[in-house]
């Protein structure tokens, strides 16, 4: 499938590596901000000061950023505008789960319609990921399940979000976590219904997203890989103590991490029990590319980032 995707790709837009171009400039590195468990004041905050720590890289177009999260791209721009910061700050979004990637555009040509928004989807990357997508008759059976779900509990417990839903994301608002099932007992429910699918659910639950089985924000990295032809191993993906329910895909490979730790990180929504072991069983948390930062100062960031070789001492 990447083969695929690399010969697609017009050379122009594929660089070899160590530096790419994205968006006009070249890029060694990328930090790719995926912080699912915390408010939206910190995780501005978060990105400001990441922002702040990396200003001059950022300033020569040597660090790029991408933003990645289970929200859509329509709320990806107010939450941002709200805090001051502009969306051509970011070189990419990874957005609804990774079944959407979209790119910052000042050109209103290029703007999302209806809504007008200042980005342009990438059509190449949802054929990658279109392989057996249910689409309209995948969202007709959710509708029914849901609606099962609520006569069975005797309130709305789960409702469609028709303003987060895409083409390839069928968004439900979770209104009550305690009356729908676990994440991994809902994956065995699509499963006998051989509705093929990825399930997951928003770090607090509120939000339940279904995507094709070929989308995920850890495939999406991987695109970008062959997109900007900058290696795995210089992106930098930082998260919270906990995420949504695709966390575990973000720790590792060979991509660096760096997990912010402290009392802004929420405790994970018990919808989460997907896995019998535990996440140090799974991830080696003491291996060379993860690390661990209390808090997020800037000058904390700085030296977990230089630390990684994004940042020059």
């Amino acid at each position: 499938m990447l083969l695929v995707l690399a010969q697609r790709i017009s050379l122009g837009r594929v660089l070899r590596p160590p530096q790419a171009l994205i968006n006009g400039h070249l890029c060694r590195h990328v930090v790719i901000i995926a912080v699912d468990s915390v408010q939206n004041a910190d995780l501005i905050q978060i990105i400001k000061n990441l922002f702040e720590a990396s200003s001059k890289e950022i300033s020569s177009g040597a660090v790029g950023f991408v933003l990645s999260t289970s929200r859509a791209i329509s709320e990806i721009h107010p939450l941002l505008t709200s805090g001051g910061i502009q969306t051509t700050a970011f070189d990419a979004f990874i957005c609804s789960s990774g079944s959407d990637l979209c790119y910052p555009s000042l050109s209103s040509e290029d703007m999302l319609s209806p809504t007008e928004l200042p980005f342009m989807i990438d059509l190449d990357y949802h054929s990658q990921i279109e392989y057996r997508w249910g689409g309209e008759g995948l969202r007709k059976t959710l509708i029914r399940w849901a609606a099962e779900k609520n006569s069975e509990s005797g309130q709305e417990v789960v409702a469609e979000d028709e303003e987060c839903s895409s083409t390839y994301c069928i968004s439900f608002k979770v209104k009550n976590t305690e009356a729908v099932p676990p994440v991994k007992d809902l994956r065995k429910t699509m499963r006998i219904q051989a509705l093929r699918c990825h399930v997951l659910y928003s770090h607090d639950g509120s939000k339940l997203n279904l995507i094709p089985v070929l989308a995920s924000r850890s495939q999406a990295l991987r695109y970008l890989y062959i997109r900007w032809g900058v290696e795995l191993s210089n992106m930098t993906v930082v998260v919270g103590e906990s995420g949504d329910t695709d966390y575990d895909g973000l720790l590792g490979g060979v991509h660096k991490t760096i997990i912010l730790k402290g009392s802004f990180n929420a405790a994970p929504n018990q919808l989460h029990a997907a896995r019998s072991y535990s996440l140090q069983d799974a991830v080696s948390f003491d291996k060379p590319g993860i690390a661990s930062l209390e808090g997020y100062d800037p000058s904390n960031l700085k030296s977990a980032l230089q630390q990684f070789g994004v940042l020059k001492d």
